[in-house]
């Protein structure tokens, strides 16, 4: 505990290590020290470092070339008139390596090292003993070649840096560099070299040694046929980088079949021991195997939510709707499931009726698809014997009568709709932060010029913050010819202000004169108008974000549009926070008027406003509260595409054509994926929203009603205003 200073308060404080890994000890398994003597170090370091945590070249500056030098993992040294191990050494030791690893392997780069067996062999082995393993020397002295590599545990390497300075009393000025280097590891260290260590043996694969040999890589052909070359630790004496391709490419494949193999045992080994314990449970076996049976959920946060659904409606997990009918694709997905469900209890029990479906309940799980469990009405015919008694003039005598009934027969089927077409991506596309993006406002209309006009004073403010901007944002308003001039001059004025006020974010700001007449198009059309022109006029290599007049951002959703919008690849679709009528919703009265005003007033107040037509007025702040608005997933307003992206999806969409939004034209596609997300920090401002009724195409139309219906208020704040309170 540090003594805190005379004017701080005299309570100790406990100094915490900056990282976690630091305090508890934790370290990577492994880092590869090359010796770098020519281009062969690239191309180990491209094999070795894919698999490896950690890869540290160390080159003598006399010997690096232009292709070297731009390796950022390169130490260079000057040897002035020592041997290579001191320098290298020395730097191990100022680069503090030996607290952070527990193995250290030591290479030349003219040696291909098996990434695969190496992290077996690390993965098998203690590190917590000094130990130094290689290929011993053939001359009995006990040090381990470094041609062939070495690996050193955590401990050794300790040593070995504790006591460099050995090293140069015993080597002599006429061993060349490896000989020296041998001879320090064993000095320092005092450890001989072990070929096997905890029954792991250190294999090197010789046959590129012989003069007379071939190439490496038109070698391999003949050596994997033999077993040693397959498990094999290092190859010494590549000559070239073919070499050393040709190497990891052969080692790759052989790593592949062992996986396969590896896999279809572990396929078979839970197959027995699915099939055992259903033997012993009594319970059938789970589909897929090693995956957790469907409807138990791993804890009570994670409960999944089951829909119910009948054959005409369907009941959802939904905030503003409960029931909708069934038709469409969730139509055509019961249907389905309900004949593969009759199909299997008819062939067990042929002599059913159906009747009808009963219930029916459906959840999704990730990792084993759509679950379903439907419940079958049937009716059976059985039949019954009657006894009765007959009474004649003697004795009274039993008669049997039989009889058919009907009974009702309930069957419920667990059926399982699997995961399909599953594709691993190789490699995640590229991101950057620093992207150029060109925001687009279109103005149409003379009502959405103040909202424009309040977005930009937004814009304003967010451009003084102390931090200064270093990417290109530039601001675009399309300003289409049914805005009155004056109004066009003040948007002209105010982005000049704009652009006076962010001088130290790179700000660009531009105002673009749309041809198209508003009062003709849908807003979809309008927005392609704008984009049109924005395309054309900025180039199609930037993002183009595109946002309504009625926006509301804060400075992180810029981010999030670079982050999120991938060239030939992603568009960003935000779903955005959309306001309620503020009258409807309280937002038109402070807190203190509400406080003051009874609600019956309010109410009538309310009505009044509403009655009269009269342009909502806020005096509230918007925030993100289920009051004040909802999250709209019907709302496609606002979104973040590539140009190059948007030109090559434009042309789905006719020149002509009227439409509400622009999703259609994104969807359908198998280059371009359509990216989805809850964006707090993008709200949407009231406005009377209005819905083309002509677009061509009818989901549209329906999907504008939709999201228009219920962004008026939540039901709550409805039945408030409607009925009164008692």
């Amino acid at each position: 505990m540090p003594t805190p200073p005379a004017n701080q308060d005299a309570t100790p404080k406990v100094t915490r290590t900056r990282f976690a890994a630091t305090e508890l000890g934790t370290r990577e398994r492994i880092m590869a020290a090359v010796m770098a003597e020519s281009a062969l170090a690239l191309s180990i370091n491209a094999t070795l470092g894919r698999h490896v945590p950690r890869v540290h070249l160390f080159a003598d500056s006399s010997r690096i070339d232009n292709d070297l030098a731009q390796l950022t993992n390169l130490s260079p040294y000057k040897l002035n008139g020592q041997k290579a191990h001191s320098m290298v050494l020395g730097l191990l030791f100022n680069m503090t390596v030996h607290e952070s690893y527990d193995w250290f392997l030591l290479a030349k780069d003219s040696t291909y090292i098996n990434p695969f067996v190496l992290l077996r062999m690390i993965d098998t082995m203690n590190w917590n003993e000094p130990v130094v393993m290689g290929e011993a020397a053939e001359d009995g002295s006990g040090r381990c070649r470094l041609d062939t590599g070495m690996l050193l545990s955590n401990p050794a390497m300790q040593i070995l840096l504790k006591q460099r300075n050995i090293c140069n009393l015993i080597t002599s000025p006429t061993d060349d560099d490896q000989l020296a280097f041998e001879k320090c590891i064993q000095a320092a260290t005092n450890l001989t070299c072990k070929t096997l260590h905890q029954g792991i043996r250190y294999e090197v694969w010789r046959g590129a040694e012989r003069a007379d040999s071939p190439a490496a890589h038109d070698s391999i052909e003949d050596w994997k046929h033999s077993k040693a070359f397959s498990r094999a630790l290092a190859v010494p004496r590549l000559l070239s980088d073919a070499d050393a391709s040709a190497l990891h490419d052969y080692f790759v494949r052989v790593e592949m079949q062992r996986a396969d193999r590896e896999i279809s045992k572990m396929e078979a080994e839970l197959s027995r021991l699915a099939e055992d314990e259903a033997r012993e449970t009594g319970e059938a076996i789970s589909w897929p195997p090693a995956l957790p049976p469907y409807a138990k959920p791993p804890n009570r946060y994670q409960v999944p939510t089951w829909e119910y659904f009948t054959m005409t409606e369907i009941f959802r997990s939904e905030p503003n709707q409960n029931v909708r009918r069934l038709e469409g694709k969730d139509f055509d997905d019961v249907a389905e499931v309900v004949v593969a469900a009759r199909q299997q209890v008819e062939t067990e029990e042929p002599e059913l009726e159906f009747v009808q479906l009963r219930n029916g309940y459906r959840v999704f799980d990730p990792r084993r698809g759509m679950d379903y469990m439907i419940d079958l009405t049937y009716r059976k015919t059985v039949n019954e014997m009657l006894e009765m008694e007959n009474q004649g003039d003697g004795d009274g005598e039993a008669v049997h009568e039989e009889s058919l009934k009907e009974i009702v027969v309930e069957r419920r089927v667990h059926v399982s709709r699997m995961i399909a077409s599953t594709q691993l991506m190789n490699q995640a596309p590229y991101v950057k932060e620093d992207t150029d993006v060109t925001v687009v406002i279109p103005v149409a209309i003379e009502n959405e010029v103040l909202p424009a006009r309040k977005l930009l004073a937004r814009q304003a403010r967010l451009c003084l913050s102390p931090t200064e901007e270093t990417r290109k944002t530039r601001m675009v308003v399309a300003v289409f010819p049914e805005v009155d001039t004056r109004s066009v001059t003040a948007i002209s004025n105010d982005m000049e202000e704009l652009k006076r006020r962010c001088k130290r974010s790179l700000l660009e700001t531009d105002v673009l004169s749309v041809r198209l007449a508003a009062s003709t198009a849908g807003q979809g059309t309008v927005a392609a108008a704008a984009l049109d022109d924005a395309v054309d006029r900025y180039g199609a290599n930037t993002i183009y974000l595109l946002l309504s007049p009625h926006a509301d951002v804060q400075k992180e959703f810029y981010d999030r549009a670079r982050i999120n919008t991938i060239k030939h690849y992603q568009v960003f679709f935000p779903v955005p926070f959309v306001e309620y009528h503020p009258t409807i919703s309280g937002m038109e009265m402070t807190e203190k008027e509400e406080k003051e005003t009874s609600t019956s007033q309010a109410r009538e107040a309310a009505l009044s406003r509403l009655r009269d037509g009269v342009e909502p007025k806020r005096k509230r702040a918007l925030i993100v509260q289920k009051d004040h608005g909802r999250f709209d997933s019907q709302d496609f307003s606002c979104f973040a595409v590539y140009g190059v992206d948007y030109v090559a999806a434009r042309a789905k969409l006719g020149p002509s054509d009227r439409r509400n939004d622009l999703i259609a034209a994104f969807l359908g596609q198998d280059a371009i994926h359509v990216l989805r997300a809850v964006e707090p920090t993008l709200r949407i401002r009231y406005h009377k929203r209005h819905c083309d009724m002509e677009s061509v195409d009818t989901d549209d139309i329906a999907r504008c009603l939709e999201s228009k219906k219920e962004n008026v208020a939540a039901k709550d704040q409805l039945a408030k205003l409607l009925f009164h309170e008692k």
